[in-house]
């Protein structure tokens, strides 16, 4: 679906209130809803010139398209509600999201026996039942903004209910609140997160994973991603709300972060402006250009294409390439045999040796990937990410 094209101004940052600089260069990439769609917006990228936050501009415009986003969203569609794998790039060694994150947990939380969670933005449930399969004493609540998956949810063993109403709504009190790729999507993250405080029990805790914006290229494509977290940006919010930080990880999932907080119940300090947040809007014009080199390579070949992926980075690609990508390769085998936009989901055994695949990914990642399968697709290196290259 398009949006209307119209012109607005700046509205000052969502976290701090402070003055927005805009990306240049991004509003010619075009733009991805993190449900796999292609999506034609307006939607504006910037910086605060105060804490340094990159975010979407929260004119009344992003709201009206993420509204329209979410009225047909459907959860990894490409696999008809499974949920996406990821994979070791080196290994091959695969798991889900929320797998991942529920081993974390355990090694990391230290949590009793039994206890309630709260899921916020829960989806189709995916990490509840990940999270009753290592911890199947806990009672589960999930949240979120309608009850289309009201059934698959509180099928799930452990899950209480689904709730779709006001968060303050809720007369329980939480040993964990967890929220997986949930905060980008939220204005007002730190007034949004001072308020689960009142939810949590005294001894209760807080996990958030979000995407890295360091790490991942093309979350920045995703219209209704309003916050771009680093880390130091994503402690200064959890700290700010009234948090004290436990653990703060980017390798429990690829190219994410992962943080546990519990809440701070001495005198509230707020925390300096992380300064080196900063830096977060030059890797972030770092990202436009590697992005508009990625187009400009699939541009410059003649003929048809196929795309590594069948996710984020591919709709994406697919969208901009109009019409030359003809088909999709995944080694995720819940996707391989579907389609998506209409096209093909192959396995490299079956993608055709004589068709150029782009391989929308970092670098360094997609030679670890070409050295440990060694298949005989044509995969086709991506350009350098010379962020990488210094390093």
């Amino acid at each position: 679906m398009n949006a209307t094209i119209t012109e607005f101004p700046l509205p000052p940052c969502h976290l701090c209130g402070g003055k927005l600089k805009e990306s240049p260069g991004y509003s010619l990439l075009g733009q991805i809803t993190s449900d796999c769609q292609p999506w034609q917006g307006q939607t504006k990228l910037a910086a605060c010139c105060i804490c340094g936050a990159v975010q979407k501009a929260l004119a009344p415009q992003w709201y009206e398209e993420v509204a329209q986003i979410y009225e047909s969203y459907s959860v990894y569609a490409q696999a008809q509600g499974a949920e996406q794998l990821s994979f070791d790039a080196e290994t091959g060694a695969n798991s889900s999201r929320s797998q991942f994150i529920a081993n974390w947990l355990r090694q990391h939380a230290h949590l009793p026996e039994s206890g309630l969670l709260l899921d916020i933005g829960c989806g189709n449930g995916s990490f509840l039942n990940a999270f009753q399969q290592i911890f199947p004493h806990w009672q589960m609540i999930g949240a979120e903004l309608d009850d289309r998956n009201r059934a698959l949810v509180e099928s799930t063993p452990g899950v209480l209910s689904l709730h779709t109403g006001q968060l303050t709504d809720l007369k329980q009190r939480f040993d964990l609140i967890v929220m997986v790729h949930a905060l980008e999507h939220i204005p007002r993250p730190i007034e949004f997160l001072g308020a689960l405080k009142s939810l949590l029990t005294p001894t209760g805790l807080l996990f958030i994973e979000v995407p890295d914006l360091h790490a991942s290229p093309f979350d920045i494509l995703i219209t209704d991603h309003c916050t771009h977290f680093s880390e130091c940006l994503l402690q200064w919010v959890v700290e700010s709300a009234g948090f004290q930080l436990i653990s703060l990880s980017n390798s429990c999932v690829p190219k994410e972060l992962s943080l546990l907080a519990r809440a701070n119940n001495r005198e509230s300090i707020i925390p300096a402006y992380p300064k080196s947040a900063i830096n977060d809007l030059g890797r972030a014009n770092q990202h436009i250009s590697w992005l508009q080199e990625l187009l400009k390579q699939g541009c410059d070949i003649e003929g048809e294409l196929g795309i590594f992926g069948s996710s984020i980075s591919a709709t994406w690609l697919v969208r901009s390439l109009k019409g030359k990508v003809k088909f999709f390769v995944d080694e995720d085998a819940n996707r391989i045999g579907n389609k998506h936009l209409g096209l093909p989901i192959k396995s490299l055994a079956d993608a055709p040796p004589h068709i150029p695949i782009l391989m929308p990914i970092r670098r360094d990642i997609a030679l670890a990937i070409k050295s440990r399968i060694g298949s005989s697709a044509n995969l086709i290196n991506p350009p350098q990410d010379h962020n990488q290259q210094r390093r």
